[in-house]
């Protein structure tokens, strides 16, 4: 049987200074002087060299050029590239993994990470019972949380729009899912997404990139301490969630594409620790849903709680 073993959040570094490209330019013009024997190969020889020089020139402005892109595009500094939407075949895969696969999965896994009781009235939003998830893209706790999240959720409605990304390079450079500009739709649920940092450095901390509301906030620090940590699930204001299910160094060291052909392949750690944690996932939400949809829920029924104690480690900004 899956027993995934507990490990310590990976700890941000510094970014270590970047150098500057150095500029070439011409050579020198030859002094001026009358005309001499074999002039006119001088001359020649002059201009093929000005144009070598210019050349160069060319030669690093466009150097230039394509550094300071690849840098707007996010491909630069220590965070590694920015987001990009995830691939069709790979959302297609995630979001319909059958919920026996979950449950068996779930009969096999041991030792996930349980939630707690967050005792707090009903979380509500549009009329709905709430999903609140504030991460980070930064975060190595946050990317690994994401996988089992994001198939548990597809079985209560539809995401669009999902994005491709990873945690910091100086944080595990774990690949994984983004919900920044994502959407969701359920007649079920309502799931808030709050990705409150990107990947990129900036200063001792990482680039700001969504806020939580002033309650979303205070249910953040009030579950998670102060500062407060990443990740932070608060389902339905039933039970929160605030580290991932299974320890990220089960996921660490492996490709986007592993691990989504892991997902619903009971026969490995990574795979069986996504679906057990994502049966797990489904069986809090639908104690928030009145058991809906009924064929989802009565499926993860009998799924066990965990009931481990400790942590699996959790994520801040510095």
């Amino acid at each position: 049987m899956a027993n995934p073993s507990k490990s310590t959040p990976p700890r941000s570094t510094p970014v270590p200074p970047r150098g500057g490209a150095r500029r070439g330019g011409p050579g020198g013009r030859p002094a001026g002087g009358g005309p001499v024997k074999g002039g006119q190969a001088r001359q020649a020889q002059h201009r093929r060299n000005r144009m070598l020089a210019w050349g160069a020139v060319v030669a690093v402005v466009v150097v230039v050029a394509a550094l300071i892109g690849v840098k707007l595009a996010g491909g630069g500094g220590s965070g590694g590239a920015a987001r990009q939407p995830a691939p069709a075949s790979a959302v297609s895969k995630l979001t319909t993994v059958p919920v026996s696969t979950l449950v068996s999965a779930a009969s096999k896994v041991h030792g996930l990470y349980p939630a707690t009781a967050a005792g707090d009235p009903p979380l509500t939003s549009g009329g709905k019972p709430e999903l609140l998830y504030i991460g980070a893209e930064f975060c190595p706790i946050c990317a690994t949380e994401r996988w089992p999240m994001t198939v548990a959720l597809s079985h209560f409605g539809t995401f669009s729009n999902l994005q491709q990304t990873h945690s910091a390079v100086t944080d595990g450079n774990i690949p994984t899912l983004s919900y920044y500009g994502s959407t969701f739709t359920s007649p079920y649920l309502t799931f808030t997404p709050v990705e409150n940092t990107t990947n990129q450095r900036q200063g001792n901390g990482y680039k700001p990139l969504q806020q939580p509301t002033a309650a979303e906030q205070a249910l953040w620090l009030k579950h998670s301490g102060n500062p407060p940590s990443y990740p932070f699930v608060d389902i339905g204001g039933k039970v929160v969630l605030t580290t991932s299910q299974f320890p990220d160094t089960v996921v660490q060291g492996h490709s986007f594409s592993d691990i989504v052909s892991a997902v619903g392949s009971n026969n490995n750690t990574l795979g069986a620790s996504i679906d057990a944690s994502a049966a797990v996932l489904t069986r809090y939400i639908c104690s928030i849903t009145n058991q809906q949809p009924a064929q989802t829920c009565s499926a993860v029924a009998n799924v066990a709680l965990p009931s481990s104690t400790g942590a699996n480690g959790s994520s801040t900004s510095g």
